[in-house]
């Protein structure tokens, strides 16, 4: 009998190592199962507080330590779109308040739309300026920040929940916003040789007066002068990486009033 409770309690703490150890590897990994579990928790969600639209997953991450999370788009409305997280398969939240009701999507989405016209009219006002394609997923040149404040609460960052009014769900972008929001115009210049102060003054006032004729009156101008080199030039000049983009030379945000 003494063996066979041996046995017995062998095999359970067996079982319970296999058990520890599945969920170990489930805590790092996730699974298939929790996934899905969390998708159609997330497409629940999304029709309950939008029960007008249908919603499909747009993507889907993450999975460590139990948290799945999961991108719900609608299908009618390219704004509602937001980030469902679930945790222990049971504990459910949303950004729906943050990316939709405060228009941080339709802001995000004006901007770019936003920043392909300036890129346009730059490439026809100052051809000179050869712009680096560094913003988002699309290797954008130019980067436009509506409702961007520097100072303040929440510094540094776009605010469109302050003019929700000015951002519609699924609006597009007109430029007569620039008069009623701040905004940041961004983008990064490849300039030959080490740029000094005075090149950056003059791409300053070539980017304002571009902007400005075509009715774009941008509140802010953060601009990158990044020295270009042939390579034979680059490895006689730069030790490292580190001493190369000391000589990068950056504006941060200037107000255009101070621009002449």
């Amino acid at each position: 009998m003494k063996t066979k409770t041996k046995k017995r309690l062998a095999g359970a703490a067996g079982i319970l190592i296999i058990l520890g150890l599945l969920l170990a590897v489930d805590g790092f990994t996730g699974d298939p199962l929790s996934r899905a579990w969390a998708q159609w928790r997330a497409l629940h969600r999304a029709e309950t507080l939008y029960p007008d639209q249908e919603f499909y997953v747009a993507s889907s991450y993450s999975g460590q330590f139990f948290n799945y999370g999961v991108t719900v788009q609608s299908a009618t409305s390219t704004d509602t779109r937001f980030d469902v997280t679930t945790d222990f398969w049971l504990f459910t939240e949303d950004r729906a308040g943050e990316q939709v009701e405060n228009r941080w999507n339709t802001c995000y989405r004006m901007g770019e739309e936003g920043a392909d016209e300036i890129a346009k009219i730059l490439a026809r006002e100052a051809p000179g300026l050869e712009l680096a394609g560094v913003y988002g997923a699309e290797m954008r040149t130019v980067e436009l920040d509506l409702a961007w404040e520097p100072d303040g609460e929440g510094a540094g960052r776009s605010h469109p929940e302050k003019t929700p009014e000015l951002f519609p769900l699924d609006g597009a972008f007109d430029m007569s916003i620039l008069q009623k929001v701040p905004s940041r115009l961004c983008l990064q210049v490849n300039w030959t040789g080490t740029p000094t102060q005075q090149d950056l003054d003059t791409v300053l006032q070539t980017l304002k007066q571009a902007m400005e004729a075509n009715g774009l009156p941008v509140t802010y101008y953060d601009v990158h002068l990044v020295p270009m080199y042939s390579l034979e030039e680059y490895d006689r000049r730069y030790s490292s990486r580190e001493n190369y983009l000391n000589e990068v030379l950056e504006s941060g945000p200037v107000s255009a009033d101070t621009i002449v």
